[in-house]
């Protein structure tokens, strides 16, 4: 079990983003926390499987349509 902070950087529809990034979280059954939420910067804290946070990046950059993510940053926390 790892703990990240990551870090979404981008043109963020932020409801758009948040819905994801939730849905993302909850699907690869990581613990999850926002941490702040603005249109071009989006900040979580993940915990679980190391694997599955990684997983969890390649989701986001996937989707969704409305939102173009320009850097993804994962550091250990």
């Amino acid at each position: 079990m790892v703990t990240r902070r990551v870090s979404l950087e981008g043109a963020l529809k932020t409801e758009s983003c948040l819905a994801m990034v939730s849905h993302f979280a909850r699907r690869l059954s990581l613990s999850s926390t926002i941490t702040s939420a603005t249109p071009s910067y989006i900040t979580l804290i993940l915990t679980g499987d190391e694997r599955l946070i990684d997983m969890f990046e390649i989701a986001c950059w996937l989707g969704p349509d409305d939102v173009s993510i320009d850097t993804i940053t994962l550091e250990t926390v």
